[in-house]
């Protein structure tokens, strides 16, 4: 988690949820931060769905097909718990819903350039927090940003699908269950 939100978020398009509508606005306005600072691996997925920015947590939407409620199995499946692992996002704000018709699912708009590079500098000091022995990247959107911060031959690093965009349980499992967890 950052010293301080001033120094990501000023001049930011997300600064103080502008971007949200007045109903999304409600439910808050600033950041997430890391969760579960403590632990020796990292999952990093992309930004906050709507039900993460409403329980103010990473990855927590508890619905069977979320990123969230298929990452809640994996770890009941190999025997972990979220506190094994610190999670956070590449973008901290929850970025909206995308218009749709009837017939189309509820998305969430992708991040513009700037927000993903404002939150670059914050996912760069989750990196850094502590001495990660395995950080997980979970989807396409996150491997950019995580890439674009230096790190793309960095043998710590398991670039993997989103839970929610086509990663098989059985790469869950191996994704999160292959790595060391114990803080020491």
């Amino acid at each position: 988690m950052p010293i301080s939100f001033v120094s990501h978020c000023v001049g930011c398009p997300y600064e103080n949820s502008k971007h949200l509508s007045d109903e999304e606005r409600q439910v808050r306005t600033l950041p997430l931060s890391m969760e579960g600072c403590s632990a020796s691996v990292l999952l990093i997925f992309q930004a906050p769905g709507e039900e993460e920015w409403r329980l103010g947590k990473p990855i927590s939407n508890t619905k069977s097909l979320s990123a969230g409620g298929r990452l809640a199995r994996a770890f009941k499946e190999i025997g972990k718990n979220r506190t094994d692992y610190s999670i956070t996002n590449t973008v901290q704000c929850f970025p909206g819903k995308r218009e749709q018709s009837r017939a189309e699912r509820s998305r969430d708009k992708l991040p513009p350039a700037l927000v993903r590079q404002r939150c670059g500098q914050w996912l760069l000091e989750d990196i850094r927090s502590r001495p990660f022995s395995r950080i997980v990247v979970f989807g396409s959107f996150a491997r950019k940003a995580v890439k674009a911060l230096g790190y793309a031959s960095d043998e710590r690093f398991i670039f993997v699908k989103h839970p929610a965009g086509g990663l098989s349980n059985a790469e869950l499992f191996r994704s999160i269950a292959n790595v060391k967890t114990d803080p020491n």
